[in-house]
């Protein structure tokens, strides 16, 4: 499965460095993805910013997210903004996530324990676990090449595409049953090495391909997540 092309094209508020080489060089694949699995992982903190371009009809799931999370082996962290489909109704909810547990505050101000396999979502806690989150994807990529030097906002990325395992994807996901690998695109801010943006298309769902697009900020940000009482 290729679908770079359409991948590259995907609507994440970057567009393409025009006239002039941004950069002198363009560092290695292999060496451009180990700077940003570690910077990643030794940031302690990272924000998010999740979206889907569509969830099938009938389906639960989730359509954007955004919030932050704590970088953390054994005891991951997210808390934020969830927006989806719940049994056929949108929704924007509150979900804190610790390790395997999360909970959820739908129009109240208690949170309340849920499972997030049953409503068709991923454990956003997950994202952070550092060996199995994020910083998992970057490592098992495949045949990376690099690509086109973007602009998001006042920052220059330089782009990198590949193919990640779709094993990588279901557990983080909790999707893709079917699919056997990933296309997933990289933006690398080359100065500081850090991974500002991904995109991941493929059959997450049966019916059709889905693209899911994140963007990160706030490297090593000070942020307090607690479980609810």
């Amino acid at each position: 499965m290729r679908r770079r092309a359409v991948l590259v094209s995907l609507p994440l508020a970057l567009t393409l460095v025009g006239g002039c080489t941004v950069f002198e060089e363009t560092t290695p694949p292999d060496e451009a993805l180990a700077t940003a699995q570690q910077s990643f992982v030794d940031a302690g903190t990272v924000a998010f910013d999740l979206k889907q371009s569509a969830i099938p009809k009938g389906r639960n799931g989730v359509s954007a997210a955004t919030g932050s999370g704590i970088v953390d082996e054994a005891t991951p962290k997210f808390r934020g903004q969830v927006t989806g489909v719940i049994n056929g109704n949108s929704a924007g909810v509150e979900i804190i996530a610790v390790d395997e547990e999360t909970w959820m505050s739908f129009f109240t101000q208690d949170f309340n324990r849920v499972d997030m396999a049953d409503l068709g979502s991923p454990n956003p806690a997950e994202f952070f676990r550092a060996g199995s989150g994020v910083d998992q994807i970057l490592e098992t990529s495949t045949d990376v090449e690099a690509g086109e030097k973007v602009r998001d906002g006042e920052t220059v990325l330089q782009e990198y595409t590949g193919t990640v395992p779709a094993e990588d994807i279901q557990r983080l996901f909790n999707l893709g049953e079917s699919a056997t690998e990933f296309d997933v695109v990289y933006g690398i801010e080359p100065d500081s090495g850090e991974l500002r943006s991904v995109v991941i298309e493929g059959d997450f769902y049966e019916e059709k391909p889905t693209t899911f697009a994140l963007a990160l900020k706030d490297y090593g940000k000070n942020v307090e997540i607690t479980a609810p009482e």
